[in-house]
């Protein structure tokens, strides 16, 4: 039986009008769809779809007077099915929307007459993995692509190293091969092909101020001194700009034409080196940067944006570089709801564009979501702001944490849904009424059931140590000791 609230996220406008005897013969016409969308129809619905004159037509068309870029356009009638968007990733929206009606439908006798026109209000839909201070290997990330795809997002933001490790091994340096669990550039290049194909872009995030324990345990005499919740900042020399243009060079090699590079820059104590001018600031340190990725791009043929973190009191980026450097503010607790409202006010008042920095920090034992639906809800009217970043601090238990991005996505896409449990404030009503779709969506869409994202993440860690298990307790590699960074934050007060 059809349900709309089961439509995830929730679309723009949805009008159904009725329903008709549910078609015998149907045929697929993918059109600019993957070729694996047809496979993926036929297994999730259960039709195998037939080219025969007397079918009924499920088509996808290309129609350049859709309004938004990643919008769509889903019509059932009892004549045909025919999906439009101007580009081949609003089809591809639009076709997740139509499994999710028909998977509905499996066993019933009709069909619903449904009219949707959908997009997102926010354009950039990130989620975050910590790959700093837990471990994802190749296998376990490939399928959180596909999840992402499933619920219309369209970023996979991967924090490559932290103070407690490395999760990417770079080439003829001892970065990442300390980490049993760590990446291979190979296997992020495979990744980043592997993403495109489900029209998700990785953003690659390499520290490049604070949050280095893992890089200066192997290069000490780059180590200025602790941070701002201990760990390991770079003394900013030439040696320190000229390892991270090492480091940046060989992530972009493998990105695609057009991308964009997080660099952090957060949560970092000022240890200038003597080799740089004396009145060098941090501000100076972002502009010099910009530079280096712009350089790298040059070299690579490749059109480079600068990502950076906000900070607790704000980035000072020069004006010159703002038309091309993107800052994220952050805040995870809805106890600092009226943090996150002076943040939407300070960013949504400057030229810079700017990502609300919602999800989860490591504090948070449970999949949390309602900073994230604050940030969306109250930043409707932001004319600068490029989308939101859905983050996991620390862990890797998505299956126990995907209410955290399962209810992100929903309102990332669509912020002000006008269903009938989009506004309840009280946690326990809103998990009453939302985690029952959840399992079913998770139980009609593999990608996303329990035992499979388990069975591929592998072990439990958290904050660089192994959680449960044969080797509970124990680091995943001699960074996360070093790095001293197990208390220390205050999370309810950080903002």
């Amino acid at each position: 039986m059809f349900k709309k609230e089961r439509l995830w996220p929730y679309p723009q406008n949805l009008d159904v009008s009725g329903e008709f005897k549910r078609p015998v013969k149907i045929s697929f016409v993918a059109g600019n769809l993957p070729d694996w969308c047809t496979e993926d129809f036929q297994q999730i619905t259960g039709i195998k779809p037939r080219s025969t004159p007397d079918a009924y037509c499920i088509k996808f068309l290309l129609d350049q007077s859709c309004i938004h870029q990643q919008g769509y356009s889903l019509d059932i009638s009892p004549d045909n099915c025919i999906v439009t968007g101007k580009i081949s990733q609003g089809l591809f929206y639009g076709f997740q929307t139509l499994l999710q009606i028909l998977v509905q439908c499996k066993s019933d006798a009709t069909w619903p007459v449904i009219a949707i026109k959908d997009y997102p209000r926010y354009n950039k839909r990130c989620f975050m993995v910590d790959m700093g201070r837990s471990v994802y290997n190749i296998t376990s990330l490939k399928r959180i692509v596909r999840i992402l795809a499933r619920l219309k997002m369209n970023q996979l933001h991967l924090g490559f190293y932290d103070d407690e490790l490395c999760g990417l091994q770079f080439k003829n340096l001892p970065f990442g091969h300390d980490n049993p669990h760590s990446i291979t550039l190979e296997e992020l290049a495979e990744l980043v092909d592997y993403a495109n194909r489900y029209h998700i872009e990785i953003v690659p995030e390499l520290q490049s101020w604070g949050h280095v324990g893992s890089l200066v345990y192997h290069r000490p005499e780059l180590n200025g001194g602790p941070g701002m919740y201990n760990g390991s900042c770079f003394r900013i020399t030439e040696k320190a700009f000229t390892l991270m243009r090492e480091l940046i060079s060989q992530v972009v090699a493998v990105m695609p034409p057009k991308a964009t590079i997080h660099l952090g820059l957060d949560e970092a104590n000022w240890y200038p080196g003597t080799d740089l001018p004396a009145d060098f600031t941090p501000c100076d340190m972002v502009k010099r940067y910009y530079e280096i990725l712009q350089s790298i791009g040059k070299e690579h043929n490749k059109e480079l944006t600068l990502r950076i973190w906000a900070d607790h009191g704000g980035r000072t980026v020069p004006e010159d570089i703002q038309h091309n450097v993107i800052i994220e503010p952050w805040e995870y607790w809805i106890q600092q709801a009226p943090a996150i409202s002076e943040k939407i006010v300070k960013y949504s008042s400057q030229k810079m564009r700017w990502m609300m920095g919602a999800g989860s920090s490591g504090g948070h034992f449970r999949g949390a979501y309602s900073a994230t639906r604050y940030w969306c809800q109250n930043a409707v009217n932001s004319d600068n702001v490029d989308g939101v970043n859905i983050t996991m601090w620390l862990w890797n238990d998505l299956e126990r944490r995907l209410a955290l991005l399962f209810n992100g996505a929903y309102y990332a896409w669509n912020p002000l849904a006008k269903s009938d449990f989009s506004h309840l404030e009280d946690i326990e009503a809103y998990d009453l009424k939302v985690f029952p779709i959840m399992y079913w969506w998770q139980s009609n869409f593999r990608d996303a059931f329990v035992d499979d994202i388990e069975r591929d993440r592998g072990p439990l860690v958290y904050n660089g140590f192994y959680l449960w298990g044969k080797n509970h307790g124990k680091p995943v590699a001699p960074t996360a000791i070093a790095a001293n960074t197990t208390d220390g934050h205050d999370y309810l007060n950080e903002h």
